[in-house]
């Protein structure tokens, strides 16, 4: 029989929610030496400070997690709400471990804390990162000329063509524990959300690593007609996997590999449409690694240039649903109920905010940020900036969404609109996508008060898409 090793390491968790798949834990457990799991609180707003329908999510889902660690394997989650450098310092202090397991994040912010922490405590201990969070290195991928892809197409095509999936991991086997108290650090008891708001959004979704295995197990039927389905908010063709992505819970290689064992049972269109969107996953963490001021700045400097207006009113109005177009109002306020807003949507209250109200992609970014489940630092900003023009591969900013033709297109019959946008229910199908053409009749016919019940549209669509365009064509000429 071997003797058990001495020592101690630690494992540091981030934006990795979860047991199964998870190279730096299973790396870990293989030490055999007494593990340490910690979550720091204060690098990523944890579960005492709620700022976030995020926040909310990782509070639910740390509560899950926390309590399979102590049935699965007797071990103790410490959550510390100091500065990461207090925690390691008291921890190395006291325990002396040997080393510090992470998955690494790929968020600018947090790399830096990551090289400080190499810097710093290199000497002290080892740290070991994984990539865990995606299915190629930053990097990885790069084009003829040696340099990163700023379009997505032949991006993906070079990707998929050297995708190599490894086999996901099982639950790790942790053998030895760390048993002490921790005595120069406070352990925060993490406990349920008990906001309003949070308890209010958290009835549409189930966080944590077991409701995310079970929705995995679901996905080859969730995405059935999802190639055609996918821009119908009223209908669920959607995997419903973005908020487990965005928090760790389901690691992306597990899935594709899932995707890849099944596909046979898939039609090829649904499974190359849903495994796209892992891709524009990817391509978006490679541009946020070689530009790591994408949450912030325009990828396309002209667009520094730009005259964007500061109202704050349009902006209020708009992220309280009150547009007065009521395929945009039925958005945000799926968005701000729910702690979610179908894709199509999303592309279609971007463009009105940049195009039409003439508001910064960042101020849309950041509501976003503040207000969505799946929030994801990368996918977020290459999103907002692919609708505003300015980004890697993005639409061109003369692409302005009518938002009365989406929501006809999208939403013929006016059902998704019914549901988030009730003072409407009552209007036929044909009159529903733009009540302020009602005639004086219609609007007593179906009881409706304009300016009242709802409201008359913030803008007008014409005569703001052609101001946008010439605000445009100033910094083009500029250029």
């Amino acid at each position: 029989m071997s003797k058990k090793p001495t020592g101690s390491i630690i494992y540091w968790i981030r934006s990795d929610l979860r047991l199964n798949d998870n190279i730096a834990l299973w790396e870990a457990a293989k030490s055999n030496k007494d593990l340490i799991v910690i979550y720091i609180k204060d690098l990523t707003t944890g579960p005492l400070q709620i700022k976030s329908a995020a926040d909310i999510w990782t509070n639910k889902s740390l509560l899950e997690l926390s309590a399979q660690y102590k049935k699965l394997f007797k071990l103790r989650l410490n959550v510390y709400n100091q500065d990461y450098n207090t925690v390691l310092k008291s921890l190395y202090k006291e325990t002396k471990f040997s080393h510090l397991y992470i998955n690494n994040t790929y968020d600018p912010e947090i790399d830096a804390i990551d090289n400080s922490i190499n810097e710093e405590f290199g000497s002290l201990f080892k740290i070991n990162a994984y990539n865990s969070s995606l299915l190629f290195n930053p990097n990885e991928i790069l084009n003829n000329a040696g340099s990163f892809f700023k379009v997505y197409t032949p991006f993906w095509k070079n990707a998929l063509n050297k995708l190599n999936l490894r086999e996901p991991l099982p639950l790790p086997n942790i053998k030895y524990v760390y048993q002490k108290e921790i005595l120069s650090l406070k352990n925060i008891a993490i406990s349920d959300v008990d906001e309003k708001w949070g308890k209010k959004i958290l009835s549409y979704f189930n966080p944590g690593e077991v409701s995310a295995r079970e929705m995995l197990g679901k996905t080859s039927t969730n995405i059935k007609g999802y190639s055609e389905g996918r821009d119908f908010p009223i209908k669920n063709n959607t995997s419903q996997l973005s908020p487990y992505i965005a928090r760790g819970e389901l690691s992306v290689n597990e899935i594709f590999y899932l995707m890849r064992k099944n596909k046979k049972n898939i039609n090829i269109n649904d499974y190359a449409k849903f495994t796209s969107q892992l891709g524009w996953r990817e391509f978006s963490y490679n541009i946020l690694y070689n530009f790591p001021k994408l949450p912030r700045k325009n990828f396309i400097s002209k667009f520094d240039n730009f005259p964007w207006s500061k109202n704050s009113k349009l902006l209020n109005l708009w992220k309280k649903g009150l547009t007065g177009y009521p395929i945009i109002d039925a958005g945000m306020r799926e968005l701000r109920t729910t702690g979610y807003m179908h894709n199509r949507l999303r592309m279609i209250v971007a463009s009105f905010l940049i195009k039409n109200l003439n508001i910064s992609w960042v101020e849309g970014a950041k509501w976003f940020w503040e207000n969505l489940f799946d929030a994801d630092i990368a996918n977020n900003s290459s999103g907002w900036q692919w609708v505003a023009g300015c980004g890697t591969d993005a639409a061109p900013y003369f692409r302005i969404f009518n938002p009365t033709l989406q929501s006809v297109r999208f939403d013929k019959d006016g059902e998704y609109i019914r549901k988030w946008v009730p003072e409407l229910k009552d209007l036929p199908n044909k009159l529903i996508h733009s009540p302020w053409e009602l005639t004086e009749m219609e609007l007593l016919t179906y009881d409706v008060k304009l300016g009242e019940d709802y409201p008359h549209p913030i803008v007008n669509h014409k005569t703001t898409r052609d101001e946008a365009l010439k605000n445009y064509k100033k910094i083009n000429i500029a250029k």
